[in-house]
């Protein structure tokens, strides 16, 4: 559940996780009862729903993707910002009103939030680990432990730190950014290729012969060996084409 609980954070989900998962159950569920209703065939039924939570998690990945590429964008100018307002002699509550205010639309919620915590007199630790849990990025990691150092030991070479750290971020973005894009269109192409002999499977089983042949204890084998060896090849296409990333600070456990 923590590999789930992580990609929920990551994809912005994180305040309605409960619900996520409830609707992503519902999905698997409906997914395997209509097949049944259609086909009345256990084996595929069982296999479509597993293919359904498949891609449940895929479209949760592709929208943390999509979400955490967004905000790759924006977290240089916080830095930035930090940085600035450090050399200035900005307090903290009085920057991160201005990032709640006038910082990047997709980030300004969580800064006012983190606002409005610490000027309630919250622990900053608590209040933090909630920013955190509420971004779900290791950038956002980053920011919160600067802010907790910056807390605790004074801003002193704090600046230069903002400005290093803004510095390693537009340089990481430049590095890895095409090889990223050119990981997805591979990765979803193998992805894709694995539900296609399952569409067959679906059609196959439209025919009478083919339905019977499928609800007897063989056939049911058949389709189960089908559905092993599908989560094996996803798991191998995940697992080889993955890239060694650079994780999460906290690797936040809920």
């Amino acid at each position: 559940m923590n590999f789930f609980s992580l990609l929920i954070s990551s994809a912005g989900l994180y305040s309605r996780r409960k619900e996520t998962f409830i609707l992503a159950a519902l999905a698997v569920i409906l997914s395997a009862a209509l097949t049944q209703a259609t086909t009345d065939v256990l084996g595929l039924s069982l296999s479509l729903s597993a293919l359904t939570a498949g891609a449940v998690i895929e479209a949760i990945r592709l929208r943390a993707r999509s979400r955490q590429n967004h905000l790759d964008r924006l977290w240089p100018r916080v830095f930035d910002s930090f940085q600035n307002a450090t050399q200035s002699g900005l307090s903290l509550q009085e920057q991160l009103e201005y990032l709640g205010t006038m910082g990047p639309i997709r980030l300004r919620v969580h800064f006012a939030r983190l606002h409005r915590d610490l000027g309630r007199g919250n622990d900053i630790t608590e209040s933090l680990e909630v920013f955190r849990e509420a971004i779900g990025s290791r950038q956002g990691d980053a920011l919160s432990l600067l802010i907790e150092v910056t807390t605790e030991l004074g801003t002193a070479g704090v600046a230069e730190s903002w400005r290093k750290a803004a510095a390693n971020l537009r340089s990481e973005q430049a590095m890895f950014g095409e090889v990223i894009a050119k990981q997805g269109w591979v990765l979803g192409s193998a992805k894709v290729a694995l539900v296609a002999p399952w569409l067959v499977a679906f059609l196959l089983v439209r025919l009478e012969q083919n339905r019977a042949a499928f609800e007897t204890g063989p056939g049911a084998l058949v389709l189960l060996t089908g559905l092993l060896l599908s989560l094996l090849a996803y798991v191998a296409v995940n697992k080889l084409g993955s890239l060694t990333l650079p994780g999460r600070i906290f690797n936040a456990t809920f």
